[in-house]
């Protein structure tokens, strides 16, 4: 992540919570109240309330459409509403009965991110979407060398501690969020914890239950970025003895991990099964990744979980909880391949050999991603557009591809992640996923079709319908 560099936040809710806005403070609720409009229409097929409906027949590509019922609360798609970043509030009935059921929402906040702008809206701890989540992760602390937990520095205008405490205190607004800190160190630190030579782990495992009860937090999560393959045995231990602490306190210990360390160096867990220690190990990707042969979106990591499924044994299962990064990539092509794509409908885009990756755009500032708004700011009628379908092994997931001359965006609309992750689900039973980057979302709801629906973080909102409807 880097250092942290936290710009000024509004003070106008203690709590999180923005003033309200007329147009804004009903959406949630009425997204709430429509808890049976989304669900499976036959042994293949699955709709969504304000997406396009049912899949069209398998292996076939068509061009996004509107829906009536998406036209109802969406403003004009050329209009851009005009907003500050206190003008929108989250607004909750927690008297509806629909969290109880069984899957689960994560929700990261980074930060080094603090402070993002676009379209006149500010990402930040006091905008926090904590009424989609089940759980929410405060990144980042360290580890220092004598096993305390300490800020990372430097932090501008908001103080760290205060910003923990703000992620605290939206367990008030919603009394089923649970609050983890992610932790990460140099390499040092970690190995003279794993070496466990002067009592190291006792003495983190004392100051992290002491730092969690002082902040009201219900959880450590290390993030060891680097982790050796070779120790995988030695964090296993320290796993398994590090939970057998904290457990009988209502705390719980994890790690966070890239795909491909667990992929590696998987451990078993299941030691933990019959105390239901879930959602302790978050499993994410990086992105943009090496350039392949096709030019894919995110959603293909969701393929690749067919390695993750297949655990050491069954009892592992419910402690993983997926992170997906929602984010649009770019791509650089043969201009002669996005011609093809617009004048053959048979053409199938995922087939296009990518020559790179695409400029940064100047909120990620990395080449080969931008967030949905620098997506939608890009994307206009002069580009060639398809929806890409899932087939009926759901092998390509759905998602959307544009391109015009030599530039490619592939992109997932929140209708996309709905339906790729309700496929997974099927599939996979799993129960616990999350966004990788929501600040990348179109958080200031400013994207019209195909990009976003014209409301504040579709792709969280569209996630968070799996657990209304799962």
């Amino acid at each position: 992540m880097g250092e942290s560099q936290v710009s000024e936040v509004s003070s106008v809710a203690e709590s999180g919570v923005g003033s309200v806005n007329d147009n804004e403070a009903d959406r949630r609720p009425a997204v709430l109240r429509k808890t049976t409009e989304a669900t499976r229409t036959d042994s293949g097929t699955y709709s969504n309330n304000g997406g396009r409906g049912p899949l069209p027949p398998s292996g076939t590509t068509a061009t996004s459409t509107q829906t009536s019922d998406t036209a109802e609360t969406a403003p004009a798609a050329n209009t851009t509403p005009v907003t500050t970043e206190d003008s929108w509030s989250y607004s909750q009935n927690y008297s509806l009965p629909v969290w109880t059921y069984l899957h689960s929402y994560l929700c990261p906040f980074w930060a080094d991110k603090q402070g993002f702008r676009s379209h006149r809206r500010t990402y930040g701890i006091a905008f926090f979407p904590y009424v989609f989540c089940h759980y929410a992760m405060y990144c980042c602390y360290s580890l220092d060398d004598n096993m305390q937990l300490q800020p990372e520095l430097p932090h501008v205008d908001l103080p760290p501690r205060d910003a923990v405490r703000r992620m605290a205190n939206f367990k008030a607004e919603n009394p089923f969020l649970k609050v983890w800190l992610v932790v990460r160190g140099p390499d040092s630190v970690f190995l003279k914890l794993l070496a466990n030579a002067n009592n190291e782990i006792v003495t983190f495992q004392n100051n992290a239950i002491a730092w969690m009860k002082a902040n009201d937090y219900d959880a450590i999560r290390v993030w060891w970025i680097n982790a050796p393959d070779a120790l995988n045995l030695s964090m296993a231990l320290l796993y398994n003895e590090t939970n057998d602490v904290f457990m009988p306190l209502n705390y719980t210990f994890g790690f966070v991990f890239p795909y491909g360390y667990y992929e590696r160096a998987a451990y078993n867990t299941s030691k933990l099964a019959h105390r239901r220690a879930y959602h302790t190990i978050v499993l994410y990707h990086d992105y943009p990744r090496r350039i392949t042969n096709r030019t894919m979106a995110t959603t293909y990591t969701i393929r690749e979980l067919r390695v993750y499924s297949q655990k050491v044994n069954e009892t592992d299962r419910p402690t993983f909880c997926h992170m997906y990064p929602f984010v649009a990539l770019t791509y650089k092509i043969d201009p002669v391949q996005c011609e093809n794509a617009s004048v053959n409908r048979g053409y199938k885009p995922y087939r296009i050999h990518p020559l790179g990756h695409g400029p940064p755009g100047p909120l990620t500032k990395t080449a080969g991603i931008l967030s949905l708004p620098e997506a939608c700011d890009m994307i206009d009628s002069s580009w060639n557009q398809t929806a890409i379908f899932a087939d009926q092994t759901n092998f390509f997931p759905n998602y959307h591809f544009a391109c015009k001359g030599e530039d490619v965006i592939a992109f997932t609309d929140g209708t996309d992640v709905f339906e790729n992750l309700v496929a997974l689900d099927q599939e996979f039973e799993e129960e616990v996923f999350g966004v990788m980057n929501p600040e990348y979302d179109d958080f200031p709801g400013v994207c019209s079709p195909p990009v976003g629906d014209n409301t504040n973080y579709p792709t969280m909102r569209n996630s968070f319908q799996l657990m209304l409807h799962g």
